[in-house]
């Protein structure tokens, strides 16, 4: 089976730093990866040295520099009506899996728009893309979507902050190398219960029903927001 890695530039505030370290990781160690662009997520992914194979969404955030820039470059720029239905992440996300993409990797910096953000997250756990494996960045966290009986290696370190939230309703977790470990353990997508354990080593999820984001943040974030 062909394994294609995409890799999604959303727009709003650029992406931490551990996320271009990640893009370059990604991009050293796969042969087939495919660039594309949310609206001004365009400018994140020149910036951090990607060109977008293609560039998606309504527009209404790139700047005309910007669209200009696509518009002379190889990159297959598909625009959308702003009268549309779903935002320009979860058409990138489309568009990843169209273009046959079996693992998304979505840069996101977060921003002043907590609307988007809680929006994103819930459409990352939508079983249109669940034939792909998705992770990503969110500010200085990483994330993974986990699904019901695909478990997932968490890369982590001792002290590492790792909150499980579930998705689209309850979800049944077992998880292992957690200062509190869980054992089909129930969290409730209405309650907080799942937020800020500590990782003691590298940690392993199974979920046996339900969906779920894992987040992982470094143990220790100095003021410049780079990991120590």
């Amino acid at each position: 089976m062909t394994h294609r890695h995409a890799i999604i530039f959303t727009g709003g505030d650029a992406p931490h730093e551990r996320a271009h370290r990640t893009v370059s990781a990604i991009t050293a160690a796969t042969s087939d990866t495919i660039i594309i662009a949310a609206d001004s997520g365009w400018e994140h992914a020149v910036t951090s040295g990607r060109m977008p194979d293609i560039l998606v969404g309504d527009m209404d955030s790139i700047s005309e520099t910007h669209l200009a820039q696509a518009h002379a470059s190889h990159t297959d720029v598909i625009a959308h009506d702003p009268d549309k239905d779903e935002t320009d992440t979860e058409i990138a996300l489309a568009t990843a899996i169209d273009n046959g993409a079996t693992h998304i990797t979505v840069m996101a910096g977060g921003g002043d728009r907590p609307d988007h953000v809680f929006a994103m997250l819930h459409s990352l756990a939508a079983d249109r893309y669940s034939p792909a494996l998705i992770d990503g960045h969110l500010g200085a966290s990483r994330f993974h979507v986990c699904h019901a009986h695909h478990p997932v290696d968490i890369h982590t370190q001792p002290g590492d902050t790792v909150s499980l939230l579930p998705v689209g309703g309850d979800a049944v977790v077992s998880a292992d190398n957690l200062k509190w470990p869980l054992v089909h353990e129930t969290l409730n997508a209405r309650a907080s219960r799942g937020v800020s354990n500590v990782a003691t080593g590298r940690v392993d999820i199974a979920v046996h029903d339900g969906t779920l984001i894992a987040f992982t943040t470094p143990t220790q974030i100095n003021t410049t927001g780079e990991p120590q």
